[in-house]
């Protein structure tokens, strides 16, 4: 991992073209999810090519057990970090940049690494995952995480840290943790969308 991370180009962003990015991203997957799932019966909610597979509902409900656990994270953070001034430049971690890479889709939006679901946000394993209003779910969750990134403009997003969802140990910059967030959001819903191109989907 040490080799992985020493070798990972650091680039600096200025952050109001970063939060522009996340904000930009998350309108347009908002947008997505409301016309591509937005109106789908049940029966195609919850339709799998086969049995390893996730359905577009299961899909959703492993985006919003995440924003369950980072919503409340941001605005604590939000709220109370003493890094009240922001700054002009935001600079990834070795760690975040990873992380982010990690979960990117490649440039033609394809699945450039397979990723092994942790067993409490994978619907395959945890059946307890919330699949019944998936997609309003969803909806709302971005909502909120709109106003999360409109309201990160007023502290220091590279020195304020999260946890992760995975593991309490680690702690990412609320910038890069943004940006985990919004691509891993991405990834999925790119999975969701070849779920309908998927031979025999339910008409």
């Amino acid at each position: 991992m040490t080799n992985v991370l020493s070798n990972i180009n650091i680039k600096k962003t200025r952050v109001s073209e970063l939060l522009k990015k996340m904000s930009e991203m998350t309108t347009q997957l908002n947008e997505d999810v409301k016309t591509n799932f937005l109106n789908l019966t049940p029966e195609q909610l919850f339709w799998k090519p086969n049995d390893k597979s996730w359905s577009i509902a299961q899909c959703l409900a492993h985006l919003n057990a995440y924003y369950s656990f980072y919503i409340p994270v941001f605005k604590e953070r939000i709220k109370n970090t003493r890094f009240r001034t922001p700054g002009e430049y935001f600079v990834s971690s070795p760690l975040g940049t990873a992380s982010v890479l990690a979960v990117k889709l490649g440039k033609v939006k394809n699945v450039k690494r397979r990723l092994k679901a942790a067993k409490d946000y994978n619907p395959l394993v945890n059946a307890s995952l919330k699949t019944e209003n998936a997609v309003q779910d969803f909806i709302a969750y971005q909502d909120e995480m709109l106003k999360i990134i409109a309201e990160s403009r007023f502290i220091n997003i590279r020195k304020a840290k999260c946890t992760l969802a995975i593991t309490s140990i680690i702690k990412l910059r609320l910038g890069d943790a943004f940006q985990v967030v919004v691509y891993h959001n991405e990834r999925h819903i790119e999975q969701a969308k070849n779920v309908l191109k998927s031979k025999g989907f339910p008409a």
